[in-house]
């Protein structure tokens, strides 16, 4: 998957557990690396959900779907996803300020440590929900959980009250195990578990907290629809959310 690769700098070698370590430092919870591939049984399980109209008013999702679907369209050259993560808790009210903050601290560590072309020159290459991006899914490829009946990325200490953000990066990473030992790992998991946008059935065993929590119905059985959810229209509905064990341990 990977191959071996030192970086120019002579401080470290660019692993997963060295940009793991620094995002910590840098204030972050938790952070992971996959290769940039497409995602291409997303882009069909996307693309059926859009020609359903599920996504209501949220044209924009319409457009771009290469670049959403492979990140080496939207950052030439790329390599890497760096995904990092931020509790709710500490992201302040404009989590995108914050989240954004912290990954270009990130960026100037990488740059310090493995040169200034680890990361593209000419194209934007940081992003907090701000570019055609499979945020969730990048979480799940990185090892930092899984998409849970509620939709939502589940980090199993942190749960589901996290803000992601990336950095794209030009070069392959020797992958480490991090001291949380959050490595991708989905070996095992069949492929018909793991086709809908990260959905894997049996993750949430019989828990239906969230679907009997949802005041609209808007959760069904793999299927997300905008349309009825509250979230989409006001931004103030948690329930699936703060009903969820993951978020009470």
């Amino acid at each position: 998957m990977y191959k071996d690769v030192i970086s120019i700098s002579s401080h470290l070698k660019l692993t997963s557990k060295n940009i793991y370590d620094l995002a910590i430092q840098v204030g972050f919870d938790d952070c992971g690396i996959a290769p940039v591939q497409r995602l291409d049984n997303d882009a069909q399980f996307m693309d059926q959900w859009l020609a359903q109209g599920l996504h209501g008013n949220m044209d924009y999702l319409e457009r771009n779907r290469d670049k959403r679907y492979d990140p080496s369209v939207l950052v030439p050259g790329a390599q890497t996803v760096v995904v990092c993560i931020l509790h709710f808790d500490k992201s302040g009210r404009d989590y995108h300020r914050t989240v954004k903050s912290l990954l270009y601290q990130l960026e100037a560590r990488l740059k310090e440590e493995f040169g200034e072309n680890i990361v593209s020159q000419t194209h934007q290459h940081i992003f907090c929900d701000s570019a055609p991006m499979l945020e969730r899914r990048w979480c799940v490829e990185a090892g930092l959980g899984f998409i849970g009946k509620n939709h939502q990325l589940i980090h199993p200490t942190l749960g589901s009250l996290v803000h992601p953000g990336e950095i794209v990066i030009n070069l392959p990473v020797i992958t480490e195990t991090t001291p949380k030992g959050h490595q991708r790992d989905t070996e095992g998991i069949p492929n018909h578990l793991r086709v809908h946008d990260g959905f894997i059935n049996n993750t949430c065993a019989d828990c239906q907290l969230c679907l009997e929590a949802c005041p609209t119905g808007a959760l069904r059985s793999e299927v997300w629809d905008a349309t009825q959810c509250i979230a989409y229209t006001t931004h103030h509905c948690l329930e699936c959310q703060l009903i969820c064990p993951y978020n009470h341990h």
